[in-house]
């Protein structure tokens, strides 16, 4: 790829439009006009600025260590006691803090107990 093709990518990345970014990487208006839709398809081309793309969507993307540091500050500085315990309970939850505890009590039904002495429960103990 060359430097105007390059150019073009990168502008393209950014407007998304393909004869303006041409015609300011130095295409004439002629050839923009004609051939955008060709640059685009030209597999290296198409390469970069799906590049280009995906780095500045990762750039954009908080990581969980930024949302965290977000939320607290909104937790301990939110003007709205309803944003601070929102913000509380979304760092809770991120963290692992909320727990389910589940209670549960099984019983076992006469004829299940009797086909467990008939086998003799073989196979279910640990």
């Amino acid at each position: 790829m060359n430097a105007r093709q390059k150019k073009f990518a990168e502008l393209y990345a950014q407007s998304g439009n393909a004869a303006w970014s041409a015609v300011q990487a130095g295409y004439s208006e002629k050839f923009a006009g004609q051939n955008a839709g060709k640059l685009l398809k030209n597999t290296n081309i198409a390469e970069y600025i799906r590049d280009l793309n995906d780095k500045a969507q990762d750039e954009r993307i908080m990581t969980a260590k930024e949302r965290q540091a977000m939320l607290s500050d909104i937790a301990r500085g939110g003007t709205f006691d309803a944003d601070r315990i929102r913000a509380i309970d979304t760092l809770n939850k991120m963290t692992g803090e909320y727990t389910v505890k589940v209670t549960a009590e099984v019983n076992a039904s006469p004829k299940l107990a009797d086909v467990m002495d008939q086998i003799g429960g073989e196979g279910l103990e640990e």
